[in-house]
Order: structure tokens, then C-alpha cells, then sequence
């Protein structure tokens, strides 16, 4: 054989292997919601497999390797990929949780003996350390067009169960395309018969398999009770859904797995969005206000009802979210309303390159445990953000609990006040008169409805004192700054041996220069 189609042989192991990880880590992070721990089990899984496969070609090895048996490791791949994804999804309350990662190690085995079989089988001179290396770079190239294939192109256009379907036949088809290089035509014919057989087989039975497979990891044992989501929207940012949820008699939107928010904008609904209208008692009449993150839009159609504001600009990195807005007529009157902007980026992005400066910036920041928050709770983003307001800006916030976010913020501005699970942070005094939070109440309209007159929610806010709690929280010392350096909302420990600032790799990086 050609060494060509040995470097050809390694780029598409090396394709399907990172394709075959991509997909795991979405699975993964979606039925968890978001861990940040995953990517690291996924990843010591996904190694613990190739050392063991990598163990297993060198016994292989000490036999003839043939070229047949390169492609029944193409085949084993991909078939135990597709029927452990197809065990997760058809007896979903049995294979969840840490048995997903031993079946990331358990593939991963044949995927890991195929690049040390090709090496093996396909360096026939001298120049082994040349062939080795030209080998080990194909396949480099083929994980880099795995990763930009899978997860920017394929991630963006197609549902996940239709790229574990092309990840499969991808594999067979590689498989059988090998095995005509056999000089064995009897078990070519066989083999190739069996791969035929193989790939029929799952035209047949995926849809059965697969089928409510997002909602099966989600609810996992709660899916008989809550059933199919209502609207499903996947890209390659990410997994978002609406499911009717009966306690709350509301549409609820999840985001990667987890709940975002409900389509309500009535100030006593299930959604705490009192918390949004709470910007009558914060703040006398902003008129610049940014909102990071649209999720189900309720929050910025509350802002709308108010005609004190001149422009809502708002930022969403994931453009899903509109498509599904849109199924929402109430909703969808944000994309009429010529105040507000929306604009796809990353908020961060945003703040750096924007010269605006606001009177309010708004975020129901998603979970503190979840990957990634700290982007948007760290110094460095109060930092930023702080940067884009007026002198008595304020920024308002969702801690979801945490206090080290509160601590944080306590860190960075000289005024903090909670209401609700919400930080609002600034350095001129929070608060505004009874008076003026009334007078301001009382512009939010919906035609001729007052939004907030007569509700609960508007005699909540009037009756919070928004005391500075600033020097409260400061004395705390079981508390952690969290930075985009230690990630302590997401690792935080309470032991120096796991977390200790002078053991960072900022601190390492400025030791070395």
C-alpha cells in the first residue's frame, strides 16, 4: 500500500476521533448541565481509552497486522460509539451519570489502537522516525478538520442525533473503503458484506432508538412525567428548549440543559421578574441600559413597557434564542420596538470594544456553578463593565445564590445592595425616594394596562430599604475574589492545597518572565 493512503488512513482516524469526543462533551454537559468538571472527565476518560488501546496494538502488533484489521478497528469505533450512544438513549435511567464515562473509555479503546496499527502496518523503510512524524501530522490535521467540521459546521446546521448518525457512517464507510485494499478477497467479501448489512441496519432502527434522545438526558427518570420539549432549537452554541411546565402553568426555557427563565412579563409571575421591574427602586430614570443575555426575552418586553428608557441595547451570543422568541407573539414585539438593539456577540467582546457608556447594565447571570460564569462574575468583567458606565451607573446582577459573587462585587464598587438573589453594585449610593420609584412604577405600560399598579411585586420593591451591605460582606472570611484567573465560583475549594492564589498560573507566567 501507498504511504499516501497510510497518511490518508491516519487523518480520518484522527477526524473521527475528535468528532467522537466533540460529541461526548456536548452529552455530557448538557445532561449536567453545564459542570465544568466535564471536560476534564471526559478528556481522562478519553485518554485512559487510548492508553489502553494503545496497550492492547502493541500485543497486536506482535502478530502479522494486516490492513483488515486496521479497518475492523474503524468499524468496532464507530459501532460501539453509536450503540453506547444508543444505550444512553434507550435506557435512560439506567446508563446515566459515571457510566457515560466508562463508555467514553470503552470506545475510545479501538480508537486508540488504530493510529498505533497504522504506524505499525504502514512504515515499511528506513526512515521510520520521518514516517512516524508524517503519520502523527495527518492525524493531527485530521483532529483540527474534526473539530472545525463537527463543531462549527455540523454543530450549526444539523441536530445532534443526525451528527452521531453521519460520525457512524462516516466510520463504516471508512472501514469498508479500507478493506478493499485486502489481499484476502474471501474475507473482503464477508467483511464488506457485513458492513453493508451493518450500515442498512441503522437506517433502520435510529429513529426508534434516538428518538426524544435530548429530552431523555435532560429529564432523565422525570421524562415519562414531563414528555417532549415544545420548541427545540440546537447550534453550534449551544442546546435550547421550551417545555410547558404544569406547576408554574408557564413555557419554561432551558439553556444547555438547565433552566433560563419562563415566557412571563407580568410582575407577580413564577419567574421572579419582579426582580427586573426592581429597577424603579434602584435607579431615577436611566435612559442607556444594556442587557447581556436575551434568553426568553421576558426581561428586556419588561424593560419595553417603560418609555423612560432611550435605547436597550442588548447582547446574546447564542442567536437561537430569537428563532424561538419569535413563537412567542407577546415577546416577539421586541424586535419592533426601535430602542432596542440586539446584537449576536460575547458580552465581554462587547464591553471591549464599545465606547457606550450606560446608566444600567442588566444580567440574570445563569447558575454560578455552571461553566464559564465566571466570565461574567470575575473582577476582570466588573472591571470592564464598570468602564462602560455612567458615574452613577449601575450594574445588577443574578449571584443565584453565591455569595462570592456578592464578595466580588463588594471588592470592586463601594455601594452594594441585594434584592432578591440579585447584586446591584456601583460607586455612588443605590436607592431612589418612595416618590420617584412610584412616579417611575407608573410608567410601565402595555397599552392602557398599568403593569406594575396593584400588583405584589411593586409593593415588594417600595418596602426594600436596599441597605449597603458592602462593609457587611467585606469582613466575611470564608469568601473568595473571584477572578478569570482561580475560577472560584466554578473550583472553589476551602483547602490551599487545591486552591491558592500564589500556585495560579498568572503568578507562575509572571515568575517566569
Amino acid at each position: 500500500m501507498k504511504f499516501t493512503l497510510i497518511l490518508l488512513i491516519s487523518m480520518v482516524a484522527g477526524f473521527l476521533a475528535l468528532s467522537q469526543e466533540i460529541i461526548w462533551i456536548r452529552i455530557l454537559m448538557y445532561s449536567t448541565g453545564g459542570l465544568p468538571q466535564v471536560f476534564a472527565y471526559v478528556l481522562g476518560s478519553y485518554l485512559t481509552g487510548i492508553a489502553f488501546g494503545s496497550w492492547w496494538a502493541r500485543k497486536l502488533c506482535s502478530q502479522n497486522v494486516e490492513i483488515l484489521l486496521i479497518s475492523k478497528m474503524f468499524f468496532f469505533s464507530s459501532i460501539i460509539f453509536y450503540l453506547a450512544l444508543g444505550l444512553i438513549s434507550y435506557f435512560y435511567t439506567i446508563f446515566n451519570g459515571a457510566v457515560i464515562y466508562v463508555f467514553v473509555g470503552i470506545v475510545t479503546i479501538f480508537t486508540g489502537a488504530i493510529f498505533p496499527l497504522i504506524s505499525h502496518f504502514g512504515i515499511k523503510s528506513k526512515n521510520i522516525g520521518q514516517h512516524l512524524s508524517l503519520i502523527y501530522l495527518f492525524n493531527i490535521i485530521g483532529a483540527t478538520l474534526g473539530s472545525a467540521v463537527t463543531g462549527f459546521y455540523l454543530m450549526e446546521h444539523f441536530p445532534t442525533i443526525q451528527i452521531i448518525n453521519f460520525i457512524l457512517i462516516s466510520g463504516l464507510l471508512a472501514s469498508l473503503i479500507i478493506s478493499f485494499f485486502s489481499h484476502d478477497n474471501k474475507k473482503k467479501k464477508i467483511y464488506f458484506a457485513f458492513t453493508l448489512v451493518s450500515i442498512l441496519s441503522v437506517y433502520q432502527i435510529h429513529d426508534e432508538i434516538f428518538s426524544s434522545f435530548l429530552e431523555k438526558i435532560h429529564f432523565n427518570n422525570k421524562f415519562v412525567k414531563k414528555g417532549n420539549y415544545k420548541y427545540l432549537k440546537e447550534n453550534r452554541s449551544g442546546i435550547i428548549a421550551t417545555h410547558f411546565n404544569e406547576d408554574i402553568n408557564c413555557d419554561v426555557i432551558y439553556g444547555g440543559g438547565v433552566y433560563d427563565s419562563c415566557f412571563n412579563v407580568e410582575p407577580d409571575g413564577p419567574n421572579g421578574i419582579e426582580r427586573v421591574y426592581a429597577i424603579v427602586k434602584l435607579h431615577p430614570y436611566p435612559k442607556n441600559i444594556l442587557v447581556i443575555g436575551l434568553s426568553s426575552g421576558s426581561w428586556v418586553r419588561a424593560l419595553s413597557y417603560s418609555k423612560v428608557f432611550q435605547t436597550i441595547d442588548v447582547v446574546e451570543i447564542n442567536d437561537g434564542y430569537l428563532d424561538l422568541i419569535k413563537k412567542y407573539p407577546e415577546h416577539a414585539k421586541i424586535f419592533e420596538d426601535p430602542r432596542i438593539s440586539i446584537h449576536i456577540d460575547d458580552g465581554r467582546k462587547w464591553l471591549t470594544r464599545s465606547n457606550k457608556k450606560y446608566d444600567f447594565i442588566l444580567m440574570n447571570t445563569t447558575f454560578h456553578w455552571r461553566s464559564y460564569v465566571s466570565n461574567l462574575v470575575s473582577t476582570d468583567f466588573l472591571n470592564l463593565a464598570k468602564a462602560n458606565l455612567n458615574s452613577n451607573g449601575i450594574i445588577y446582577y443574578n449571584a443565584t445564590g453565591s455569595e462570592d459573587i456578592i464578595f466580588t462585587a463588594a471588592k470592586n464598587f463601594n455601594h452594594v445592595v441585594r434584592f432578591g438573589s440579585f447584586v446591584a453594585a456601583s460607586d455612588s449610593p443605590i436607592g431612589v425616594e418612595t416618590e420617584t420609584a412610584q412616579s417611575f412604577a407608573s410608567s410601565f405600560m402595555n397599552g392602557d394596562k398599568q403593569i406594575l399598579t396593584g400588583s405584589h411585586a411593586i409593593n415588594k420593591i417600595l418596602s426594600n430599604e436596599l441597605p449597603n451591605i458592602r462593609q457587611e460582606i467585606l469582613t466575611r472570611k470564608d469568601l473568595f475574589e473571584i477572578t478569570d484567573d482561580n475560577m472560584a465560583v466554578e473550583y472553589k475549594k476551602h483547602f490551599s492545597r487545591y486552591f491558592n492564589p500564589e500556585l495560579s498560573w498568572l503568578r507562575m507566567f509572571e515568575r517566569l518572565l
